[in-house]
């Protein structure tokens, strides 16, 4: 496969594998750590040279990278954690967004935090696009794992979006996600372990259940502005008067 593989002094398999990709930790001839990332589905590596992300120590054409190792936890793992963590992690996409690129998979377990630092990881994606869809998915996930964005992830982030076209951003995001073909793919991959496939159906129950919770506030914003306007109740008006629309 590697060159770099042929002298390792250790190949293990790493905990904690994705939903896409299986995952080997490797630890080199002169002693340092790398990931062994093998796509369960070949595909194209990515076009971007990415700020920040860990470095890609060798690639091939189906996909497979063996790239840097990087110390911590994940996110998914080290929640909750500390306001400087958070600032870290807002540094981290900001550093991405600034350079107009997008990871375009930012769920919990490809950001790997320690005390004071954070990294981006699984870099499969990359591309361009616009920054509110990626926090609007970054905030979907922490709603996955029971947080939310905390005031320190925008200072560390420089600014903070209009919160109200955020929230727009992730009902779309959601809906898309919803309508996607992951859950099928997922429910129908044999080599998933039974608490990941658990994981997968939990995720897909929430996000119907806050779609569904954004739909039935909205419409009930609708009704009481519509209200206000009237001076009435829809349940007071006259209901025998003529079609606005006639025909």
């Amino acid at each position: 496969m590697f060159r770099l593989l042929e002298t390792a002094l250790r190949v293990e398999p790493l905990e904690g594998d994705g939903l896409t990709n299986v995952l080997h930790l490797v630890t080199l001839a002169d002693g340092r750590k790398a990931v062994l990332r093998q796509p369960k589905v070949a595909r194209d590596l990515p076009k971007f040279v990415v700020p920040g992300a860990p470095e890609v120590l060798a690639h091939n054409g189906r996909g497979d990278v063996l790239v840097e190792y990087v110390e911590g936890r994940t996110l998914a793992d080290a929640l909750p954690v500390s306001d400087v963590v958070w600032q870290r992690v807002g540094e981290a996409f900001a550093k991405v967004h600034g350079a107009r690129l997008l990871h375009n998979d930012v769920n919990l377990y490809n950001i790997i935090v320690g005390d004071d630092h954070a990294t981006l990881i699984d870099w499969d994606n990359p591309g361009q696009g616009n920054p509110l869809d990626e926090l609007a998915a970054f905030e979907e996930h922490l709603y996955l794992h029971g947080a939310v964005l905390p005031p320190a992830f925008w200072t560390g982030y420089g600014h903070t979006p209009d919160l109200f076209l955020l929230r727009v951003h992730r009902i779309a995001g959601c809906i898309g996600w919803l309508a996607s073909e992951d859950w099928q793919e997922w429910e129908d991959d044999r080599t998933l372990r039974p608490e990941l496939l658990a994981r997968v159906r939990n995720w897909r129950r929430l996000l119907t259940s806050w779609l569904a919770d954004q739909l039935r506030t909205d419409l009930a914003s609708a009704a009481e502005v519509a209200v206000l306007h009237d001076r009435q109740r829809p349940e007071d008006r006259h209901e025998h008067r003529r079609p606005q629309h006639s025909q």
